[in-house]
């Protein structure tokens, strides 16, 4: 397939974080911006400040309404979200004014992607603590997102590593997934996977493979009955829609023994560490989260806001690794989408 150069938002996260700063050093390096077409999406101060630190060159930055892709001007795009400027920033501590400006990014970000104006959208870590004092009621940019683009229906998968990993729940403790597994929704999920695979060209006809809840996946039985009352069953509707869903696997031993297979489409997971312990065993930018579900492409960082290390410079300048990967995973599942919305309905 004959890759284009799609574009790109990239909204600067948290700015009391370390969002703006892996933004600019990202768009900074020659091999992503000849991946995609990249624009930044963000307080224009706050960029501003950013690239300097990085020694990268902005263009004057535009309201949503006046950008025009096709703009062949030097320097990096910027779309402004928020006027708000640095002086409203708290390096390092999450605060209403941080989290309205996190947010108003990434509203800016999906009506441009909803509209058809941009291609796919890749987004630097938020705080939930900042969103919700800001008077957000999403608990992250996965459910954020899909309130935004009206889907009934949005999941999480993990992209860059060694295995493609779809989480069946995701921020729950772990107290309560046995509880929240049930054949219905968990075949729902099956039917995610079938989709990705079939809308990014990744193969509709390969596995997906779904772990265990339990220990030696049950062990018929002996240690939790989740595999027989629910995974089993959602694994045989799953295969009588056409979906090539195999398993319950041990969790255990699965990443050891499947590495390197072919056939391997995405990877089912029960829960949140169970799945993300694989996607992250890389350090940052193993791998890249992917919102499944909406009309447009979105990937993400692997990682948080890291106020701890954000403005500093120095030793504890933040690593731009996770934003980098999910730049990568962006442009590459954007190609392999074209200009199509995606759809999420099986078959």
């Amino acid at each position: 397939m004959a890759a284009r150069r799609p574009i790109l938002l990239l909204t600067m996260g948290d700015p009391a974080g370390v969002g703006p700063e892996i933004v600019a050093r990202s768009l900074a390096s020659p091999s992503l911006r000849r991946l995609a077409r990249l624009v930044a999406v963000g307080d224009p101060e706050v960029l501003d400040r950013a690239a300097r630190r990085a020694r990268l060159k902005l263009r004057e930055p535009v309201d949503p309404d006046r950008f025009d892709p096709d703009d062949a001007s030097s320097g990096v795009p910027v779309i402004a979200s928020s006027h708000d400027g640095w002086s409203s920033v708290d390096p390092g501590a999450p605060t209403v004014a941080s989290g309205r400006a996190a947010a108003r990014a990434i509203e800016v970000a999906a009506g441009l992607a909803l509209a058809g104006r941009a291609d796919g959208i890749v987004t630097a870590p938020i705080s939930k603590v900042a969103l919700r004092a800001a008077g957000y009621p999403h608990p992250g940019h996965t459910e954020f997102l899909g309130a935004l683009a009206g889907v009934p229906e949005t999941k999480m998968l993990f992209v860059g590593g060694a295995f493609r990993i779809l989480l069946a729940t995701v921020h729950l403790a772990l107290r309560d997934v046995p509880d929240a597994l049930a054949v219905d929704p968990l075949t729902r999920t099956l039917e995610f996977a079938a989709a990705a695979l079939r809308n990014f060209g990744w193969g509709p006809k390969r596995a997906v493979a779904v772990l265990g809840l339990n220990p030696h996946a049950g062990e018929e039985g002996l240690f939790g009955d989740e595999e027989q009352r629910v995974i089993r069953p959602a694994i045989a509707a799953a295969r009588a829609k056409g979906i090539a869903a195999e398993g319950p696997y041990p969790a255990d031993t699965f990443f050891a023994q499947h590495l390197g297979r072919r056939d391997l489409g995405v990877v089912v997971a029960m829960y949140h560490d169970q799945g993300l312990i694989a996607a992250k065993r890389d350090g940052i930018g193993g791998a890249a989260n992917v919102t499944l579900g909406l009309p447009f492409v979105r990937s993400s960082v692997d990682h948080g806001t890291a106020f701890d290390r954000a403005w500093k410079g120095g030793a504890k300048r933040p690593d731009p690794a996770g934003l980098a990967t999910a730049v990568r995973v962006g442009a590459d599942l954007a190609n392999r989408a074209g200009r199509r919305r995606l759809e999420w309905t099986w078959p």
